[in-house]
């Protein structure tokens, strides 16, 4: 019964984690590579604060980083009080 726990908790944190390094990893090496495939774009101005595409870009990263941290906190914080719940469950 605790390995079927174990093995249901390790495929909710995969769900979580695959997806999320995916994402991650596709936003952070899109700044690099439309940079070096589209730079007449990435340099022309956005309509926000006229900074370049490039730059908002980069900007942009930082809440991202926030945000995706946070959101793998709320996840964590929800498997402790799966595993919470599992823990009681075979104890009783």
């Amino acid at each position: 019964m605790l390995d079927e726990h174990v093995a249901k908790l390790i495929d909710k944190k995969k769900r979580f984690v695959l997806p999320m390094l995916v994402f991650l990893f596709a936003f952070y090496f899109m700044l690099p590579l439309s940079l070096a495939f589209f730079p007449d774009v990435m340099n022309s101005s956005s309509v926000v604060f006229q900074i370049t595409w490039g730059w908002l870009y980069a900007f942009l990263q930082i809440p991202m980083t926030w945000i995706v941290g946070w959101l793998y906190c709320r996840n964590a914080k929800q498997l402790d009080q799966w595993i919470e719940e599992r823990k009681q469950e075979v104890v009783s």
